[in-house]
């Protein structure tokens, strides 16, 4: 997921107690973390819920020993099947001069919008699960003024069960890779790809994610396009996203996006759907309390075509920092 989100506005807000408002246990252990709590309201042709629930929560713990660092996430998530979970769990070495290695449970290079709230300019997602999140591996970074690259080397890019190669397994190792680019002040590229070798008949799992930002004064532009491949189907993401600082306290967001899903199984030929489409349209603006409590409100509205109909969504979310 995106890890170069900039202190800009969005980031102010929400990311600047988790980077820097760091407990310190001592000289080689920090803890930070956050609680998520939202109201949200969702209205489609099936009819209308609302629900206020806790939706995640979670403590990290920093480590630091000179060139070797270490970081170990617990992790609360509403609705999950382990509801706590060890979220990431890794080590790395600092080699100098850029270079680093990274071995342990660890999340993926993929992605524009980042895994946690923390780092998001709204409260939901563009799209679906095409960004892999959490898994085991290995992975070698270099880093310059001009960017970055990187390579990792996974039990697999989408699965976090460890097993690199076994006959009870769908799929086997994986592999991703990144290239970003910082051209010049305030803009960003960057281009993954991620590989899930198949088992079984099956194909790969592949996905190319491209994306874009530049930063400028108080405003940030953003611009992303994937492309995943799977034995069951094709998928072409994209979304736009322009956000902005309103005054000291206050962050707006609009951002459009579409997840467009062609189906290569002949099990939907029954139902005749062989191609499916959401467009999503949504609003948001994030307030500062204080140092540690954000609150988010959210307005989208999603297109899902003849398939599933219009969706409406409501959402108030509150994030405290720590």
């Amino acid at each position: 997921m995106n890890k170069l989100l900039s202190l800009t506005a969005a980031g102010v807000l929400l990311s600047s107690s988790a980077l820097y408002g760091q407990i310190e246990i001592n000289e080689n252990l920090s803890v930070t973390g956050f609680l998520d709590m939202s109201l949200y309201h969702a209205d489609d042709d099936s009819g209308d819920s609302t629900s206020f629930d806790l939706d995640q929560m979670e403590i990290d713990f920093l480590y630091s020993f000179n060139e070797i660092t270490a970081e170990v996430d617990l992790d609360y998530q509403r609705g999950e099947t382990n509801e706590i979970d060890l979220e990431q769990a890794f080590i790395t070495y600092d080699l100098g001069e850029g270079t680093s290695i990274t071995a342990g449970k660890f999340l993926s290079y993929m992605g524009w919008e980042t895994a946690e709230p923390t780092g998001l300019y709204q409260y939901s997602y563009a799209y679906g699960t095409t960004i892999p999140g959490y898994h085991n591996g290995v992975t070698i970074d270099f880093s310059d003024d001009w960017g970055s690259i990187g390579l990792a080397v996974l039990d697999s890019v989408y699965d976090d069960d460890g097993s690199i190669n076994s006959d009870a397994d769908d799929y086997d190792m994986g592999i991703e890779t990144k290239v970003v680019f910082t051209p010049a002040d305030g803009w960003t590229f960057f281009l993954g790809y991620g590989i899930d070798s198949a088992n079984a008949g099956l194909e790969d799992r592949e996905l190319i994610n491209f994306w874009t930002s530049y930063e400028f004064g108080a405003t940030t532009l953003a611009f992303e396009y994937n492309i995943y491949s799977d034995t069951f189907s094709d998928i072409d993401q994209w979304l736009l996203m322009y956000s902005v600082a309103t005054g000291d306290k206050g962050t707006f967001t609009a951002r459009i996006s579409d997840s467009v899903t062609e189906y290569t199984m002949l099990d939907y030929s029954a139902s005749g759907l062989w191609e499916d489409e959401d467009f999503k349209y949504t609003v948001a603006y994030i307030h500062a309390v204080n140092d540690n409590l954000a609150i988010v409100t959210e307005a989208s509205l999603t297109d899902g075509g003849s398939y599933r109909g219009d969706l409406t969504e409501f959402a108030v979310e509150a994030l405290f920092t720590f």
